[in-house]
């Protein structure tokens, strides 16, 4: 095993670029606490979600799903499963270059691993980054952007109650665009984005959004497999 630089120089480095980011995420967490109390969850409650699940896209869909009475247990487990399988992605991406550090290291890193500081640091490395640290930096202000402004829009529900007012509840699908935008290459990639909006808005008209999510998450997954395979 390689022992790549894993030192307090990157680890600074990836916390002062990862400021920004945290800024950003912090609005995000406040919009999912505000979305969270009106469900009916408390501050600790709101608080805990968010650090377990560590995304706001499988949280704010299981919210959803929570809000239209149509939720079972397992169609949470889906929706929050095929949300979240781009992270398999994300790590297969960052494997080569993260693992040199020693599984301790990248393991630990990982747990702070979100869409932003995976884009944010995947462009680092192409640009010759070698301290390992960058990555866990990254994660550190959009970790506690996160968590705070979880609590904070949780706390506050009953000052702002109705984050649609405040363009929350957009915050999401403007996310998921921003990123699209950026992973985009050519227009091969946009297809699998295509599909899965297709089915997810024919799904949802015959059965509902909960199998909705699960069927557009595979159906895109699927399409961009087989192009995957076909570039092969």
């Amino acid at each position: 095993m390689t022992h790549a630089l894993f030192s307090m120089d990157g680890f600074r480095r990836g916390v002062r670029d990862g400021v920004p980011l945290g800024f950003s995420i912090f609005a995000y967490g406040l919009g999912f606490g505000l979305v969270a109390a009106q469900a009916g969850y408390g501050v600790g409650k709101a608080v805990l979600t968010s650090a377990a699940i560590y995304s706001g896209s499988a949280q704010l869909a299981a919210m959803n799903l929570l809000q239209t009475g149509e939720a079972t247990l397992w169609a949470l487990f889906a929706t929050i499963l095929v949300i979240n399988a781009r992270y398999l992605l994300f790590g297969a991406a960052l494997q080569p270059w993260l693992w040199q550090a020693g599984k301790l290291r990248a393991y630990g890193s990982l747990l702070l691993l979100g869409d932003s500081n995976w884009m944010l640091t995947m462009r680092m490395i192409r640009a010759g980054e070698e301290d390992r640290a960058y990555l866990v930096g990254t994660g550190m202000p959009i970790s506690v952007g996160w968590l705070g402004g979880t609590g904070l829009g949780a706390a506050a529900v009953a000052v702002l109650p109705r984050p649609e007012a405040m363009g929350f509840d957009l915050m999401l699908a403007a996310f998921a665009v921003s990123m699209v935008t950026a992973m985009t290459k050519s227009r091969s990639d946009l297809m699998p984005v295509i599909v899965g909006a297709g089915v997810a808005l024919g799904v949802a008209q015959l059965v509902g959004p909960a199998p909705a999510i699960i069927a557009a998450g595979l159906a895109g997954g699927a399409i961009a497999a087989l192009g995957a395979g076909e570039r092969a």
